[in-house]
């Protein structure tokens, strides 16, 4: 059976929720009456909800561990396209849960993924000892195209794997994945998101998220093999990042920099990275303001509330609270801006979103549709296939799910990692 969880909603806990009420507005985040009225989150709900989606992640991969990767739950109808880095990230959430309560049925299902990774789409990259993750699988109109972001999560999905199961994947194919990487890097830390066999890195596209997902591979392979190479390369791209957006007005949502960064900050000593910690948190912390300033709190659309997207999809949502929640594991315990009061309130009202869009019963339980479907009267309704159920809607709010359970909800409420 799966843990079940008792609730902590001790004398601190409840003042640090009036708190937030108090500080939301320094950070120019502006709070509604519906979110103020947000309710308490409790283990057994949070609980289910998590059980929900690892089952529903566990019977989509079949015996071959490829998942069903888009699904109408109205006809039962499957999409015949695929993503391998959303892939690699359903792998990624299964080894969380996992990790945090261990599931043989999670472990089976991400192995089985893991080989249909290797075997159909990881092949040798542009030199002999370098190997890529590709846009398509080998024997299939290959197109020569791999993507940045698909060998960096890949890395963290098949790591995940050797952790679990050691002696599973092979050391020297994670270190062949980490020298792709690097050969994509640049002199000053940032990296080309893709490369084509017939004209090397390409130079006219730069993915959002690609980066912090390399980031996250590089730290990932350095826990396994401890080569403090793949550690310097994660210290320069994140510095990059950090020092590139310093001075810019608006930040972009990249929670991706945000997971990465609360892996790699326990490890900041070795990197020799370029900027400084605090350049880190600066970068963290305008990420983060960035992030919240998105989020609807209004209590006129009730069916929106917690939500960070006006049409009430479900991805964006569950993508900022990941980030989110990544960011509470290193931000300064000892905050006097309010910033961590914001969070905490910000991924309540979230997480609460995300609960009530998630399938509950029928066969497609536990899924998460592409979008909540709304209720309230003379408002534009979501696209017609915002009902379907894809694996990157459903990994995204198992890892949201996951993460809030270990921050509020465990013995101590203790984050993973301390800075």
């Amino acid at each position: 059976m799966r843990c079940q969880i008792k609730p902590r909603w001790g004398v601190a806990t409840l003042c640090l929720i009036v708190m937030s009420f108090a500080f939301g507005r320094l950070l120019g985040v502006e709070h509604g009456a519906g979110s103020e009225q947000t309710p308490p989150i409790s283990a057994s709900t949070l609980s289910r909800a998590i059980d929900l989606s690892a089952v529903y992640l566990e019977r989509a991969c079949d015996a071959r561990g490829r998942f069903a990767y888009r699904v109408d739950p109205t006809s039962g109808r499957e999409s015949h396209s695929y993503n391998i880095i959303r892939h690699a990230g359903a792998i990624y959430s299964l080894a969380m849960l996992n990790r945090f309560q261990p599931d043989q049925k999670a472990a089976d299902a991400m192995v089985r993924a893991g080989s249909f990774l290797q075997n159909r789409y990881l092949n040798a990259g542009p030199g002999e000892d370098m190997f890529a993750v590709w846009s398509k699988p080998a024997g299939v109109g290959l197109a020569g195209v791999a993507d940045l972001g698909a060998t960096g999560l890949g890395i963290v999905a098949l790591t995940s794997i050797q952790r679990a199961k050691p002696n599973e994947i092979p050391v020297s194919e994670l270190e062949a994945m980490g020298r792709f990487l690097t050969f994509l890097q640049k002199s000053d830390g940032s990296f080309y998101s893709k490369y084509r066999v017939d004209t090397g890195p390409v130079k006219s596209w730069q993915s959002l998220y690609f980066p912090g997902e390399a980031i996250l591979g590089l730290v990932s392979l350095y826990e396994v093999d401890h080569n403090r190479q793949w550690l310097v390369a994660a210290g320069k791209g994140l510095s990059f990042l950090a020092k590139s957006r310093a001075a810019t007005q608006e930040v972009p949502p990249d929670h991706w920099a945000l997971i990465a960064s609360a892996e790699f900050l326990p490890f900041y000593e070795q990197s020799e990275c370029p900027a400084t910690r605090e350049e880190l948190l600066r970068h963290a912390i305008l990420i983060c303001r960035s992030l919240l300033a998105g989020q609807i709190t209004s209590a006129t659309e009730p069916d929106l509330d917690g939500s960070f997207n006006p049409d009430g999809r479900t991805a964006p949502t569950a993508t900022r609270l990941e980030g989110l929640l990544a960011a509470l594991e290193f931000l300064p315990k000892n905050d006097s801006s309010g910033l961590r009061a914001a969070i905490d309130k910000a991924v309540q009202s979230g997480i609460n979103f995300l609960l009530r869009a998630q399938i509950k019963s029928g066969q497609y339980a536990g899924g998460m549709p592409g979008a909540i479907p709304r209720e309230d009267a003379g408002v534009k309704q979501p696209e017609p296939r915002s009902s379907d159920v894809r694996i990157d809607y459903v990994q995204h709010a198992l890892c949201a799910f996951l993460r809030y359970q270990q921050m509020f909800l465990t013995a101590g409420g203790q984050p993973a990692h301390s800075p």
